[in-house]
């Protein structure tokens, strides 16, 4: 089977090992700035194993996209077509209540004398996801009927992955159809779809850019990621066809403590521990941390928004707590002693003697 190289590049694999609520990125944990999750860029990562329906839908796909849905001709009733797409539904075992569907596309081989049909719907569900299906099935000239669609001949592809198969073709100057039409999958814009879905899992959010961000393949689980008019964004977490998760959303704030960036939304980087031992090496203070276990931070000022943190080393026996302006401070680095800093009503945590 010839593979559509164009899936290939565009439906990757982001690593999907579990993420540990505990190497969250903040400032009073030990993480770094290794990506806790590691998921990786799913631009740059490199693609590990496809789902084999979108390898099945792949040689599909090209000729798909050379269909014009306002040209299919001879379409069955639309009973008919809720009926075909239900059992296809029913065959993949797709977690989704059928809403509407249309027929966009239709083509027919011969193998050993034997006819078969591809047909290819647009499906639009009750709990607002919407997908590509197709069915490739005989034709039985005695009945005049397609046989029944069974899990080896069918394929689904959410309107999500399409949207992003799309703007790829787009990117290299391609024009494509291929995408989701229906006035219950948001009329053409991927971003009415992902607003509704947002709005299901109790988050209000006027989607005014999407982009498509990965794939975890062991929860057959997709992310997409959709920024607000209010300039907040959320990475939600949707079912692959073969899946049963629930979908849900994570905003960007928390995504980035998790080693997951957004791209569009601007979200300021938490700093780490690292990020304190970083800074503190730059200056002319002699105090060498061997351990995360020797650097604590013990909160930030109100007025001058500098981080407080405490450092415990051989260099500093009366222990050392710096005064680190980040993120545009213009505010100046200022160290002390941990007696000094008693004085100041800020009591050290590492070094016994204040």
């Amino acid at each position: 089977m010839k593979f559509s190289k164009l899936v290939i590049e565009v439906i990757v694999c982001v690593s999907c090992t579990q993420i540990n609520m505990a190497q969250a990125q903040s400032p009073g944990n030990s993480g770094t700035s290794v990506d806790p999750a590691n998921w990786g860029n799913s631009a740059t990562n490199g693609a590990a194993p496809i789902q084999e329906q979108m390898k099945q839908l792949a040689d599909y796909l090209d000729k798909a996209k050379a269909f014009d849905r306002k040209t299919v001709k001879d379409a069955p009733a639309q009973e008919i077509i809720m009926a075909r797409v239900n059992e296809i539904i029913d065959a993949l075992k797709l977690q989704c209540s059928l809403k509407s569907a249309v027929l966009v596309g239709s083509s027919a081989d011969t193998v050993g004398g034997k006819i078969y049909q591809r047909n290819l719907y647009e499906a639009a569900c009750n709990n607002d996801m919407g997908y590509f299906l197709s069915s490739r099935d005989r034709y039985r000239k005695d009945t005049g009927k397609l046989d029944a669609p069974t899990a080896a001949t069918s394929t689904a592809l959410t309107c999500f992955s399409a949207e992003a198969i799309k703007n790829a073709d787009e990117a290299k100057g391609i024009k494509s159809e291929f995408y989701c039409q229906l006035p219950d999958n948001g009329g053409g814009d991927i971003k009415a779809m992902a607003g509704k879905i947002l709005a299901s899992v109790g988050i209000t959010c006027n989607v005014t850019k999407f982009q498509w961000f990965g794939i975890k393949e062991a929860a057959k689980t997709e992310l997409t990621e959709s920024a607000c008019d209010n300039g907040s964004g959320f990475l939600l977490e949707t079912a692959l066809p073969e899946g049963s998760t629930s979908s849900s959303a994570m905003n960007c704030v928390d995504a980035s403590r998790k080693g997951l960036d957004c791209k569009l939304t601007q979200v300021a980087k938490l700093p780490t521990l690292q990020t304190f031992k970083d800074y503190l090496a730059k200056t002319n203070i002699q105090c060498n941390t061997d351990s995360y276990n020797q650097i604590k931070v013990l909160g930030k000022e109100s007025t001058k928004q500098r981080y407080v943190v405490e450092f415990k080393c051989a260099q500093q026996p009366n222990g050392l707590v710096a005064f680190i302006p980040l993120e545009g401070n213009t505010n100046k680095f200022e160290s002390i002693d941990c007696p000094a800093a008693a004085k100041r009503g800020v009591k050290c945590a590492l070094t016994i003697k204040n």
